[in-house]
């Protein structure tokens, strides 16, 4: 017969113990709900009030996008990368930035991380939006073909960061 000491009995319950939250973990990463938006469009950009307690637009701007949403039980995640031209309200070119920004909440611990990082660029940097349709251009007319471009494009230009 066979008997296990002491330390043996202490490195066979570690060893479970390792597999079962690897099995843990496992399991809650298959509930994961992951979502992907690809978008391009343009906005208006308003200024602070003004004395009268109005915002007033003082200008465009045109942004090339991927937004990225994970959740289960256990947490939250999102994630955006894009590219952002600004103008003014004539359609003059003012900058662009590279914008990354994560954020994640654990809902076991409540644990929030968050990491936003830009950079500035001194010229126009997104694509697919006309120049003359900054007040009207929106995404939901893209095609797959489109989208891909706009994902590569994207993720291109944070190599810069």
């Amino acid at each position: 017969m066979n008997v296990m000491r002491g330390s043996d009995w202490l490195a066979a319950a570690m060893k479970l113990s390792v597999i079962s939250a690897f099995v843990v973990l496992l399991s809650a990463c298959s509930n994961t709900v992951k979502v992907e938006h690809i978008e391009a469009f343009s906005i208006e950009i308003f200024s602070e009030k003004n004395k009268d307690g109005f915002y007033e637009q003082a200008g465009f701007k045109k942004v090339n996008s991927i937004t990225a949403l994970a959740e289960n039980k256990n947490y939250t995640s999102s994630e955006i990368k894009m590219v952002v031209d600004y103008y003014d309200l004539d359609g003059k070119y003012v900058k662009s930035e590279i914008v990354h920004s994560k954020f994640s909440k654990s809902h076991i611990t409540m644990v929030e991380d968050e990491d936003d990082r830009k950079k500035e660029l001194q010229e126009p940097s997104t694509i697919i939006i006309p120049d003359d349709n900054l007040q009207n251009f929106r995404s939901s007319a893209l095609s797959d073909d489109e989208k891909k471009q706009i994902k590569q494009h994207v993720l291109n230009l944070l190599d810069r960061l």
